[in-house]
């Protein structure tokens, strides 16, 4: 996959840019202050719809357009990536574009604005569930070495993030998860405040337990496919001396824990040495 067309209007310092991207290796060369991070953070908005740098997306538009009360931040991108033709199953290369609209617009009377975004695949408007994926990008940046320095939030946003663009369907789950855990956590503030019933609390738990056992299984498998790739690298590096083992353990385990019994897992390499 790879961008040919990038177009920005109000998007942070950006009035209006219109930029062809050639391929191969480019190289971003200027002063500071002058939209070199921004120009990446668009790209990469393109990929996961959050911000690397940005506390809330109203900080991405245009500060001198958010000062109205109606304003549009725009991200457009032309880019090709390859797919497999359903008739011939022949990979060829296809041609898309992808648009992010962050609009600012008033609500209610009392004049408080509001964001929300909007998604266009080739024309087409979609959630942005379903085109997160569609435009791909790998970022790294200094702050990214908080995912092994950091907590464990740090690890959770990065496999989120990764798994948004390639696991089919994640970032809907995701997003389910987090609607349905607010959903809980209002009840259950509501039963400790109003003596509500209990009762109320089953549907949640297995709405909750079905969104949440998707996100688990696709962090397994991830953890165990960048485990396949980081052993092969850190394996040379080393000189095959050292062995570098993943492991995914999430707050919630779901295999049960034999009574009077300790846990010794049982730590071997993950290829074999030569």
């Amino acid at each position: 996959m790879y961008l040919t067309h990038l177009s920005l209007t109000n998007f942070r310092n950006f009035a209006r840019l219109d930029l062809d991207v050639p391929q191969g290796v480019v190289l971003l060369v200027g002063a500071n202050a002058q939209g070199k991070t921004s120009l990446l953070e668009a790209i990469y908005f393109l990929a996961t719809f959050v911000s690397f740098h940005a506390s809330s997306d109203r900080e991405l538009i245009n500060f001198l357009a958010a000062r109205q009360s109606l304003a549009v931040g725009r991200i457009v991108a032309d880019f090709c990536r390859e797919e497999v033709d359903p008739k011939s199953a022949a990979h060829k290369s296809a041609a898309h574009r992808l648009e992010v609209r962050l609009i600012q617009e008033a609500q209610g009377t009392n004049g408080s604005l509001r964001l929300r975004k909007e998604a266009l695949l080739d024309g087409m408007r979609y959630k942005v569930s379903e085109v997160i994926g569609r435009f791909n990008a790998v970022l790294f940046l200094p702050q990214t070495l908080r995912i092994i320095e950091g907590a464990p939030e740090e690890r959770r946003r990065y496999l989120n993030l990764t798994l948004a663009q390639v696991w089919p369907h994640y970032a809907a789950y995701l997003a389910e998860y987090t609607r349905v855990l607010a959903q809980r956590n209002a009840l259950l503030k509501q039963i400790g405040e109003r003596g509500s019933d209990p009762a109320q609390l089953l549907y949640w738990d297995e709405q909750l337990a079905a969104s949440g056992a998707q996100l688990i299984h696709a962090r397994i498998h991830a953890v165990q496919e960048l485990e396949r790739l980081a052993t092969l690298s850190h394996r040379e590096l080393s000189a095959g001396q050292e062995i570098l083992r993943l492991s995914y353990e999430p707050a919630y385990d779901p295999l049960p824990h034999p009574g009077r019994q300790i846990a010794l897992p049982l730590v071997a390499p993950s290829i074999a040495r030569p």
